[in-house]
C-alpha cells in the first residue's frame, strides 16, 4: 500500500514537470556482471545518471524558489541557444583558403 501511493506521488509529479516517468528501482545483479563488484558500481552509476536520479537528488537538496527556477531555466535556454547561433556562424562562416602570403 506504502509502495502504492510513494509511485503515484511519483507520477502526478512527473505529470506536473512533464517529464518521462522515473522508475522507483534500479537494480544491478551479479549474475549480469560476472560477480565483479567494481563492474556492478560502474554499471549501477550510470543506470542512476541516465536515469536522472542523480541530477533530481542535487536539485531537491535545497528549497529553491519559483523565480529562481524559472530564472535557472531561463538562462539554460539561452545557452543553448547561444551554442547552436554559434554553431550556424560556424558553418556559414566563409574559409580563409585564399589567404595572401607575406611576400
Amino acid at each position: 500500500m506504502l509502495q502504492q501511493q510513494q509511485e503515484s506521488k511519483i507520477m502526478r509529479n512527473n505529470r506536473r514537470n512533464n517529464n518521462k516517468p522515473l522508475e522507483p528501482c534500479v537494480t544491478v545483479r551479479a549474475e549480469d556482471n560476472h560477480g565483479d563488484p567494481e563492474r556492478m558500481i560502474r554499471r549501477f552509476r550510470k543506470m542512476v545518471k541516465a536515469e536522472g536520479i542523480i541530477e533530481e537528488v542535487r536539485n531537491r537538496r535545497y528549497f529553491k524558489a519559483p523565480s529562481e527556477k524559472r530564472r535557472e531555466q531561463k538562462e539554460e535556454r539561452q545557452r543553448l541557444i547561444n551554442k547552436v547561433n554559434r554553431r550556424r556562424d560556424e558553418l556559414l562562416k566563409p574559409r580563409d583558403r585564399y589567404k595572401k602570403r607575406r611576400s
